[in-house]
């Protein structure tokens, strides 16, 4: 039991970039690539001399999504709006408006082009050389807003002036003043979409100081869209005040963003927007599968939903399959169903293998869905959004087959480890590449610390699985590494630094510094802000198995708050390590006999070997100690075999003692001397491991073996 949930979803970020040759796919490497998230600001076309493109800062972001404005949101004189055309302005070189334009755009790209540099160098020159770009192409729109401009252009500028603002400083009230004055002259002049898309900036501007005035605002718009009937805008409202509510701020509502998303839904069954309605589902299933096991059932609802819809309907929108994948299968492990997510994981491998020669991945990461039109005769809208990149995607395949392979890892010969070394490997190569993008400071910021975290995660669980098989010396240097990593990223609310703390829990348990490991997983349990959740409930079931010798009244109290919600979780490997726990307390034959049946069906069902091994050594120990008989030898003859096959020194050690003294009661002493001649190599392991931290006289007691089965256990 050395891992709260083999298969945690966590929040990610941003993403690295792949090699895109074939030898990097799944079908020619039988560790499949894997690639994250990447959330960022969508990336559009160079601005011309005569129409500025406004690029607006990056929304607030939910697991992984940009959501932006609809892609014709700078509308043309031959644009769809609601809009009277505007005479476009003649493009003349002469004209100062357009000259520091077009000037601004510049610096901005110029700026943008170093912004990975910028951000790798982590102060400095570069840092200050991107500022200061930044800084001359405000002060050139400035100076442009300062001149006579048509409305429609000046509307425009504004716009990209406090876009600009927003992202790349911390003016705030100006950025609002600017947007302001631009939303009364787009009202004046009849420029629906440009007024939308200014108050959809203008709501994640007031979310840093005044989020309900922000919320109160974005509820007027999403009122006025429905009823101009302007469909693209009110899905791109909502999604905005979806994101909204998942911030965390003090307007963190999770039922209402699910309520938010389930209002698209609707919308979009009705009018047959297959794409935005299987997003607002995988997004109400990503909110679900958040609030960990007990959202699985509203998680499988909703993805449900999106299974709904048939293959055809999703052509141009691969990410979206590939993310309805990767959802069904963390489902399938938060419920502990490891066997039924290895059969979905392949399927994600043929996923990956497809979208990666279907040529569907942009540099940015950016992806549009199509919204039919409100009449007929009218062209398709579109909703432009912004995921992770090919490569990061292909880092989070590793990431996930690496966790469907946790419970057969040792079985497959290190499989799982080796797809997490591969995805390793993978991110530490795109957090150091030369980046040949254009991105803000911010946005390469952003991106390599998603990248890190995921780092972070990988080898969070790598090392974990190094503990399974008992390998503790790799496991304390993995956790070294680990701390090195987590000490690059910023200060951050999430769950990581405690997990951190658990995975160093398991390894003094594990290395027998009891009254460390003791401390630690206090120190967990009593960090998580739910007493029931499951990172809670195992540390306590850890803490339990140290406390039944020394302090039997502690041990029965923790046992009694995790009865409750072990009894009810949804998690069958939590509910097998509950099981296991109670069997072996002390207690009635008969109620033994129950939980032990119980927990080696649930170890079985979730093809959890360790747990396996440890229920039969306890059994052979707990009902055939002492017992001359065919049953006693099977019984030890099985709990030996299973350890070794786990790889795991202690417990192949117990199976081996008790092995060979069945052996030696039944008189065949030469096969009791030949066992325990082949005890002799775990013993010396265990003892090595078990004294590392010990006196000289507590490592003689140790070398003469005399460590009974609650000891070790």
């Amino acid at each position: 039991m050395t891992t709260p949930n083999g298969g945690g979803w966590y929040n990610s970020g941003p993403g690295p970039a792949y090699n895109n040759g074939n030898n990097n796919g799944y079908g020619s490497n039988p560790y499949p690539p894997s690639t994250p998230i990447a959330p960022g600001r969508p990336q559009q076309s160079s601005s011309t001399p005569t129409r500025p493109q406004p690029q607006p800062p990056s929304t607030s972001r939910y697991s992984n999504f940009e959501i932006t404005i609809p892609v014709n949101r700078w509308p043309t004189p031959h644009s769809n709006s609601n809009t009277p055309n505007t005479p476009s302005t003649p493009s003349n070189s002469m004209d100062p408006h357009l000259t520091l334009i077009s000037m601004a755009e510049s610096y901005f790209e110029a700026a943008h082009a170093s912004g990975y540099k910028a951000a790798l160098a982590k102060g400095g020159g570069d840092v200050k050389a991107y500022y200061k770009l930044i800084a001359t192409g405000l002060r050139a729109l400035e100076a442009a807003l300062q001149c006579r401009l048509q409305p429609r252009l000046e509307a425009m500028v504004r716009l990209r002036y406090a876009g600009i603002l927003h992202e790349e400083t911390e003016n705030g009230d100006e950025a609002e003043d600017a947007l302001n004055k631009g939303i009364m002259l787009a009202q004046r002049g009849n420029f629906t979409d440009i007024k939308y898309t200014m108050q959809h900036l203008l709501a994640r501007i007031m979310l840093r100081t005044t989020p309900k005035a922000s919320l109160k605002m974005l509820n007027s718009c999403i009122a006025d869209s429905e009823t101009l009937d302007m469909v693209h805008w009110t899905y791109s409202f909502r999604f905005l005040r979806c994101n909204i509510l998942m911030e965390d701020s003090p307007l963190h509502d999770e039922q209402g963003a699910i309520t938010t998303l389930q209002k698209i839904s609707s919308t979009a069954a009705a009018r047959h927007d297959h794409g935005i309605y299987l997003l607002a589902s995988l997004m109400e299933t990503m909110i679900s599968v958040s609030s960990g096991a007990d959202g699985i059932e509203a998680a499988n609802r909703a993805l449900a939903r999106a299974n709904s819809l048939q293959l055809e309907s999703m052509q141009g929108m691969e990410q979206l399959g590939i993310l309805r994948q990767m959802l069904d299968i963390m489902c399938s492990l938060m419920a502990g169903r490891y066997s039924e997510s290895e059969v979905k994981v392949k399927v994600l491998h043929g996923m990956l293998d497809q979208s990666s020669k279907a040529q569907i991945w942009t540099p940015s990461g950016e992806f549009e869905i199509l919204i039919n039109p409100v009449r007929l005769g009218r062209p398709e809208e579109k909703l432009k959004f912004k995921w992770l990149t090919k490569e990061d995607i292909f880092v989070l395949g590793y990431f996930i087959s690496g966790l469907c392979k946790f419970q057969k890892n040792v079985e497959e010969v290190g499989r799982g480890e080796k797809y997490l070394q591969e995805g390793l490997r993978s991110i530490e190569r795109l957090l150091k590449e030369d980046h040949a993008g254009t991105t803000s400071l911010v946005g390469a910021m952003n991106k390599s610390t998603w990248r890190q975290t995921l780092k972070c995660h990988v080898m969070l669980y790598h090392t974990f699985l190094l503990c399974v098989r008992t390998d503790w010396d790799g496991a304390i240097k993995g956790f070294n590494n680990l701390q090195q990593a987590f000490t690059v990223l910023p200060t951050q609310r999430s769950l990581l630094p405690i997990l951190i703390t658990y995975l160093q829990a398991v390894i003094s348990h594990g290395t027998n510094q009891l009254d460390q490991a003791l401390d630690l997983y206090k120190i967990v349990y009593t960090s998580v802000q739910s007493p029931d959740s499951e990172l809670s409930i195992i540390s306590k079931l850890n803490s339990i198995i140290i406390l039944r010798p020394r302090d039997a009244r502690a041990a029965e109290h923790l046992m009694a708050t995790v009865e409750k919600p072990c009894t009810s979780t949804k998690n069958y490997l939590m509910k097998a390590a509950y099981m296991a726990v109670k069997a072996t307390e002390r207690g009635e034959l008969v109620k033994t006999k129950n939980y032990l049946s119980l927990a080696l069906q649930l170890a079985t069902q979730t093809t959890n070997q360790q747990l396996t091994f440890i229920l039969l050594s306890f059994m052979c120990h707990r009902f055939f100690s002492g017992v001359v008989s065919e049953q006693a030898e099977k019984s030890a003859r099985a709990a030996l075999q299973n350890a070794t096959r786990g790889r795991d020194s202690l417990w192949s050690l117990m199976g081996g003692e008790m092995f060979a003294d069945c052996l030696a009661r039944k008189g065949n002493e030469y096969e009791a001397m030949r066992q325990r001649d082949l005890n002799e190599e775990p013993r010396n392991a265990v003892i090595a491991n078990l004294t590392r931290h010990m006196l000289p006289d507590e490592h003689e007691h140790a070398a003469r073996g005399e460590l009974g089965f609650h000891e070790v256990a």
